[in-house]
């Protein structure tokens, strides 16, 4: 690999003395990608083409923000009517009122709509809303999610130790970050997830102090965890009961499952919902949704949330483009993600099977990860931290460079299919993995 990657080698060394790490994000860096990041020149569709003009099958889409995949025709169209028309005002604009009025008619639980800069923007903003619009200060987060790099929320996102966890019942809170105060997770409750008698336990335990509950749909920073049957729907049922709100963290997964998000697909009707990553199909963008009555309380005077570019002409132009390519004739699309994504998961398993690897695929439509385990499943962070191999992961990870596929080396992330994927991509994607499976 070192010998395909000259030009990428040099690169590293440039921007390690002008950059921390040499990188702009801790997730790129030299701590995951030995022996250093593939530097990208370009993308086109579902592959990515480094410096060195090596192709790479993209199954990792920027941190699963290009659902459309890259450079697609509409999307640079989009770009060039914004740039004629001025790229930002920080004014009204009718833009942005028609992609509100669309966001209102495809999320069920979108009333009133406020658009922010990223999914971590999102996310900030909506537990602060809870918090104001309930007048109560502590939430619940689940071990393992990951909700931006908001100080309330950098506890148990990453995984450690099995024996530092502490109890179930009583986790041991870990920060994430150096540089945060006792003070900034003191109302943060953490709970294990898919297990609702914790949280019925939570919620008596602090009764009448908690303002929401945040959870994603599908746990997926440690890889893809999905929901036991039933369990979103008893969430959604215990804090109706108890007078909190359900904030669902779609920035993963919504405009992704169904046009709706996952809580289309779960059916499920949270209070205050927050979208990013896959909504602006690679632009950065975020959003709140809610309730009316909630999301009223970001007028002047109440719940504080500015920005100078929330909803700039670009964002909208994009984000408009966006739900149109993915909802037109009858969501094709999101059906196409779904038939490539579950005709790649089909692919791994058998290869697993046959290869007689200790290891499962988890994952349904455009979402999936591989794990190295002699577990049946993961269903929780804890299971993830004692029973799955990470280490080979990244191993069969870089193998798959090798040949080709572009994928997170990290096992707690996972990876995506996008509309420019083929079934030439599929079939390069299984024999790459089968390759890079024998040579481990």
């Amino acid at each position: 690999m070192i010998s395909k990657t000259e030009k990428s080698q040099k690169l590293y060394e440039r921007a390690r003395r002008v950059l921390v790490e040499g990188v702009n994000s801790p997730s790129r860096g030299g701590e995951f990608y030995k022996p250093g990041p593939i530097f990208i020149d370009h993308g086109q569709g579902g592959k990515v083409y480094d410096v060195d003009g090596n192709a790479y099958i993209d199954l990792m889409l920027g941190f699963s923000a290009l659902v459309l995949g890259h450079a697609h025709p509409e999307i640079i169209a989009a770009l060039e009517r914004a740039g004629n028309k001025g790229t930002h005002y920080a004014a009204a604009a009718e833009i942005e009122v028609k992609v509100a009025e669309r966001m209102c008619e495809l999320i069920p639980s979108a009333e009133k709509v406020r658009f922010a800069n990223s999914g971590t923007e999102a996310t900030m903003a909506a537990i602060r809303l809870a918090r104001g619009y309930t007048g109560r200060k502590k939430f619940i987060k689940f071990e393992g999610q990951y909700h931006g790099w908001y100080d309330a929320f950098l506890v148990n996102c990453h995984a450690r130790p099995a024996y530092t966890l502490g109890t179930r019942k009583d986790p041991v809170s870990i920060p994430d970050s150096s540089g945060l105060t006792s003070a900034s997770l003191a109302d943060t409750i953490m709970a294990p997830w898919n297990d609702i008698d914790i949280v019925e336990e939570k919620i008596r335990q602090y009764k009448g102090q908690i303002a929401a509950v945040i959870t994603e749909p599908i746990m997926s920073n440690i890889g893809f965890i999905p929901p036991r049957p039933g369990y979103l729907k008893d969430l959604r049922q215990i804090t109706s009961e108890n007078d909190i709100l359900l904030i669902m963290d779609e920035v993963v997964t919504g405009f992704r499952y169904a046009p709706g998000g996952c809580q289309e697909y779960f059916d499920i009707l949270p209070d205050i919902s927050t979208f990013g990553k896959a909504m602006g199909a690679g632009i950065p963008i975020g959003a709140v949704v809610g309730k009316d009555d909630i999301m009223q309380a970001f007028s002047w005077g109440q719940v504080l949330h500015y920005g100078t570019f929330n909803a700039t002409r670009l964002a909208m132009e994009i984000v408009d483009t966006n739900i149109d390519v993915l909802t037109r004739d009858g969501n094709a699309g999101i059906q196409h993600l779904h038939a490539i994504g579950d005709t790649l998961i089909a692919g791994l398993k058998e290869i697993f099977e046959r290869r007689g690897v200790p290891g499962i695929v988890q994952g349904f439509g455009p979402m999936f990860q591989l794990y190295f385990t002699q577990k049946e499943s993961i269903e929780d962070f804890r299971d993830y931290c004692s029973e799955v191999d990470t280490d080979k992961y990244s191993r069969f990870a870089h193998e798959l460079f090798k040949r080709g596929v572009y994928s997170t080396v990290s096992n707690g992330l996972h990876s995506i299919a996008c509309m420019a994927h083929t079934d030439e991509d599929v079939a390069g994607v299984l024999n790459a993995a089968d390759d890079a499976l024998a040579s481990l």
